[in-house]
């Protein structure tokens, strides 16, 4: 899978991607480069576009694991838009990991709702500039 973040550190939101084949080695590459961000603010809203997963093999450990590193604080406001069932239920496991609350943590199919959620306007276009960091990782 590939990844990539960008910090709108003006509008506090962070807006990730994921795409390909989602493995543990992935998700947990995540969460670390923000961590190592000195832009990164653990109360920035962020939104997660996973529509272009293509495989989940991701474990339950390792899951685990990423809700246990996860950066953000239990109030952020945090979107992910998902083109799958299995992508769906795989964010909801991660957000009773991370014992995060439904008023914080949504999950949705489409980008607008999600926008809307979060706090920008549903017709907001996904931001045009080059991510802060992109991450090719090949875990099994």
């Amino acid at each position: 899978m590939s990844v990539s973040y960008l910090i709108d550190t003006e509008r506090r939101i962070v807006f990730s991607r994921g795409w390909g084949v989602m493995t543990d080695a992935e998700i947990a590459a995540h969460p670390q480069s923000l961590r190592a961000d000195p832009r990164f603010d653990a109360e920035f809203h962020q939104i997660v576009d996973f529509r272009a997963l293509t495989q989940i093999r991701v474990s339950s450990g390792g899951l685990r694991e990423v809700a246990r590193m996860n950066p953000f604080r239990r109030d952020a406001r945090r979107a992910f838009v998902v083109a799958t069932s299995e992508a769906f239920g795989l964010v909801r496991m991660f957000g009773f990991f991370t014992d995060s609350s439904h008023e914080k943590f949504a999950v949705f199919h489409e980008i607008e709702p999600a926008f809307e959620w979060i706090g920008l306007d549903p017709k907001t276009p996904w931001p045009s500039e080059p991510p802060d960091k992109v991450f090719e990782l090949h875990g099994a």
